[in-house]
């Protein structure tokens, strides 16, 4: 059972909608940096036609996909884990005042998202790990903050994680055009200050980050890209990371985002993964599926089925 906290953050803000799922001692919480945002379906799927989307609207949970406007819902979340032993976040968001000109969504925002780690009781500095499962732009904001020195960490206790090979490719190119704005900009401002701050730990694609929470190697979407499992006695989690964009590539396995870097192999990762975890009780954590985003992938006569975790609502 997925439990629905509604979060009030104050400042004149509406409370806020945070999925959070128990097992045993630990806890994770769904936080959307931005949350159920419409997104052009073509901006994400290039090969989208209109009849694609009238079909997919029934074969996806309601409301995330709009055939007439031709839009698809989309979230941008970070997960809280919650154990007796550390706290850590999956992935980093968007963050707060980053120059994003290319991006209007993204261009240079003020969300709650710290206000809403406070509304659960965290402070950035009982942050232990963060992790970057890649460092695309809206995965990395949160990694800092600008202080009066400049960008520094947001986090200033953590253990910054992120994959070796995918830091490697990014900055090379840092490396060859310094003036270029790599990864929209976010490779100077959310990534080199935790190498220039001694936080940031590249690892291998399988490296055990904490006892029960390792990387596995998902390379497709970006060069480096992991997912990442937690394991909480018999029950395992896969944070899901840009193997997936949306619920309808359950339906259409053969759709490929238009920001995946090498299209041939992020299909053949996402197959795998979903063959690998269909049907064994693994609860998928995907990064930008809205409420509900945790679900279980079934195995059927017409294939593999998403089925969402049952929902229950609370008050923080």
């Amino acid at each position: 059972m997925i439990e629905t906290l509604h979060v009030e953050i104050g400042h004149g803000r509406p409370a806020c909608s945070m999925d959070v799922l128990t097992l045993g001692q630990v806890r994770i919480v769904r936080i959307a940096d931005i949350d159920r945002i419409e997104w052009p379906a073509t901006a994400l799927f290039g090969a989208l036609t209109a009849d694609d989307l009238r079909a997919a609207a029934g074969a996806v949970p309601a409301g995330t996909v709009d055939a007439d406007a031709a839009t698809l819902l989309l979230s941008f979340n970070t997960y809280l884990i919650q154990t007796p032993d550390f706290t850590a976040l999956i992935d980093a968001g968007i963050g707060n005042g980053k120059e994003r000109p290319d991006r209007p969504a993204w261009h240079r925002r003020d969300g709650p998202f710290l206000d809403l780690l406070d509304g659960l009781g965290i402070r950035p500095d009982a942050v232990d790990i963060v992790v970057n499962t890649h460092l695309h732009a809206d995965h990395v904001g949160w990694n800092t903050v600008l202080g009066d020195a400049g960008w520094q960490p947001t986090f200033a206790r953590a253990r910054y994680v992120a994959p070796r090979a995918e830091f490697d490719h990014w900055n090379r190119l840092q490396q060859a055009e310094p003036s270029t704005l790599v990864l929209h900009g976010a490779f100077a401002d959310s990534v080199l200050p935790l190498r220039e701050a001694d936080c940031l730990e590249l690892v291998d694609p399988t490296f055990e980050i904490a006892p029960g929470l390792r990387f596995e190697p998902a390379a497709g979407h970006s060069p480096g890209m992991c997912v990442v499992r937690l394991t909480v006695g018999a029950a395992s989690v896969l944070f899901t990371a840009d193997v997936l964009h949306h619920p309808l590539q359950f339906a259409r396995r053969d759709l490929v985002s238009n920001f995946c870097a090498d299209a041939q192999m992020a299909r053949a990762t996402r197959d795998r993964l979903l063959e690998e975890n269909a049907g064994t009780g693994t609860i998928l954590a995907p990064y930008h599926f809205p409420s509900p985003a945790f679900g279980r992938l079934d195995r059927d006569a017409a294939g593999l089925r998403f089925v969402p975790q049952p929902m229950s609502s609370a008050a923080a």
